[in-house]
C-alpha cells in the first residue's frame, strides 16, 4: 500500500494510543488507578521522556503522574523519586543528560 492510501492513514501505533491517553489523563484519574498501573505510568512517562525530554505536555503529565506517586506514598522509593523529579526535573532524575 503506498502513503496516500487512506487505509493506512487510519492506522494507530498502540503505543502512541497508550501514550495519548495517559498524557490525557486528569490527575483525578490518576488517583483512581491501582498501584500496579501507576507504576505502569511511570514506566510509559519515562519511556516518552526519554523521547521528548523539553515537551511541555509530557512535562505537564510528569507532575501530575509524580504528584499522585507522591501523595500515595506507594513506597519510599517511588516518594523519593517523585521528590527528586520535582526539585532536578526529569532529564536528572532519568539521567538523560
Amino acid at each position: 500500500m503506498s502513503q496516500s492510501d487512506p487505509k493506512t492513514s487510519n492506522v494507530v501505533h498502540l503505543a502512541d494510543y497508550k501514550k495519548k491517553k495517559a498524557m490525557n489523563m486528569t490527575k483525578h484519574q490518576l488517583y483512581q488507578l491501582s498501584k500496579a498501573e501507576l507504576l505502569d505510568q511511570l514506566i510509559q512517562y519515562y519511556e516518552t521522556v526519554k523521547k521528548d525530554p523539553f515537551s511541555l505536555s509530557i512535562a505537564l503529565w510528569g507532575e501530575d503522574l509524580m504528584d499522585v506517586i507522591s501523595a500515595r506514598a506507594l513506597t519510599r522509593e517511588l516518594s523519593d523519586l517523585a521528590e527528586q523529579h520535582r526539585l532536578q526535573g526529569p532529564t536528572r532524575v532519568f539521567k538523560l543528560d
